[in-house]
């Protein structure tokens, strides 16, 4: 099915009008934005007379690619590209989590600065608990309230300090909270409005039980026999960031930087060497126990290299694109292959992408975790 492509006001989440486009793109990434882009061509009149200077203008509108009722994926257009010699206008744009990448992490400034303490964000939650309010606080400032459905908030004792001075950065505080042992997937799902006339997203967060986001229906790919739906298969396998001991390093307290240690023996019980690796990506951190998973989840990590697949599949076969997203669980069955073990593997889709001929779907697979 051919992919379609609108635009829309993103602080309403209002459609605003459809785009004929020459060729487009679409990302979905797990943890993160994703992205996506279309270009068109302004020597169309149709084109011209939507006047999409205005009415996709960066930041202010949003741009989405739908199959069917399937929004597969939406977020606000950042950049235009315009070529004045081919007359082609290129609109790029990221999923809904990249505007919380231009949030600051503080509360409504009722007449103080960001350096008073009455703008640091104290929390006590789950860590659910504490990706929604980070999310909740953003959309309480004066226009920041974005079409965003939250959750309901899951209560626990984890803790989070953010000090105001900081100007810690909303999005990227969402993914640090992701990258803990333990650590809660968190996706922005778009989806029409149930009178179609707009998007909307939805913020889905793992809970303390179940921190993974993915369904219960396992899709089936088959890799190595005639007339299979998948292709292209390509395998990398990292072990730049094995650990059989992890640091993390964080902020300071009492003057003294932290710094928590994890240690693993699945590599050397293996014959593996020592390796060690450091996590300095915690500046803001000033606890030792958030810092402790920080590290604990650096040699879960490093226990094995890390390998991706990526495959295409051609979505007029089974399993359909509305039967699978990024987060899900699937069965591989890899037949007269060189390199792998020819069974059935278990792995989890990280990434999806296609573009506007909605034939096939590029995806990315890693090992599911036991």
């Amino acid at each position: 099915m051919v992919v379609k492509w609108i635009v829309g006001d993103l602080l309403t989440g209002q459609r605003i009008q459809t785009v004929p486009v020459i060729s487009g793109t679409w990302r979905d990434t797990l943890n993160d934005a994703g992205a996506l882009s279309c270009t068109v061509t302004l020597r169309n009149e149709q084109v011209r007379r939507l006047g999409l200077q205005e009415s996709a203008k960066p930041g202010k509108a949003f741009l989405a690619a739908i199959e069917g009722d399937l929004v597969l994926q939406a977020g606000p257009i950042w950049i235009h590209d315009f070529d004045n010699d081919t007359g082609r206008l290129t609109i790029q744009a990221s999923g809904m989590w990249s505007y919380f990448d231009h949030r600051v992490l503080i509360p409504v400034l009722a007449g103080f600065l960001p350096s008073s303490p009455s703008a640091d964000t104290n929390l006590t939650s789950s860590l659910q608990g504490i990706a929604r309010t980070l999310v909740a606080q953003a959309r309480s400032h004066t226009g920041g309230a974005v079409p965003v459905i939250l959750p309901a908030a899951i209560a626990g004792t984890n803790v989070r300090n953010y000090g105001g001075g900081d100007l810690g950065i909303v999005g990227e505080r969402l993914r640090e909270l992701t990258q803990v042992e333990n650590g809660p997937d968190i996706r922005f799902q778009p989806r029409l409005r149930p009178d179609k006339t707009g998007i909307e997203w939805v913020m889905q967060i793992g809970t303390p039980t179940q921190p993974l986001l993915f369904s219960q229906v396992r899709p089936t790919f088959t890799i190595g026999l005639d007339g299979s739906s998948v292709s292209r298969l390509r395998i990398k396998a990292d072990g730049t960031r094995l650990a059989g001991r992890g640091f993390a390093s964080g902020g300071r307290a009492a003057d003294d930087v932290l710094v928590a240690v994890s240690e693993d023996a699945t590599l050397g019980v293996q014959g593996f060497p020592l390796l060690e690796v450091v996590d300095s990506s915690h500046a803001t951190v000033s606890r030792i126990e958030t810092l402790q998973r920080y590290a604990a989840e650096v040699t879960t990590l490093g226990r094995r290299p890390l390998e991706t697949w990526s495959v295409r599949h051609e979505t007029a076969q089974r399993p359909f694109l509305s039967g699978f997203t990024v987060g899900d669980f699937a069965k591989v069955r890899v037949r007269n292959n060189l390199y792998l073990e020819n069974r059935d593997h278990s792995m989890r889709i990280i990434s999806r992408s296609g573009d506007n001929r909605g034939r096939s779907v590029d995806l990315e697979l890693q090992p599911e975790v036991i």
